[in-house]
């Protein structure tokens, strides 16, 4: 009767801790599914900055603009990585350094 009063209480036990793992395991389910989700929406906003960048060289009037977007498009996978060569495409102190050395 006593061992299974203890077996019982056992149970319950072991119940809750089930409980308790099955709410961690669902709470790391759902942050893991929100870093991928940042993950893919921060490598969609790059990829379309790539493509504004596209249309802007065909579209721009200022011709150091354009230049400079071409040579950063021609030079982006051979000489800096591909995030890096985005990462210069909109950065305006990265535009102003090139313009200063191959602009006016």
């Amino acid at each position: 009767m006593i061992s299974d009063e203890t077996s019982l209480q056992k149970n319950k036990m072991l119940g809750l801790t089930t409980e308790k793992l099955s709410k961690n395991r669902k709470r790391r389910w759902v942050r893991r599914i929100k870093v991928r989700a940042a993950r893919i929406k921060r490598q969609l906003q790059i990829e379309n900055n790539f493509h504004k960048a596209m249309c802007e060289m065909c579209t721009t009037t200022d011709r150091y603009r354009q230049s400079y977007l071409h040579w950063i498009l021609n030079n982006m996978f051979s000489l800096f990585s591909y995030e890096t060569g985005l990462q210069a495409i909109h950065d305006k102190t990265a535009y102003e350094k090139w313009l200063a050395e191959n602009g006016q």
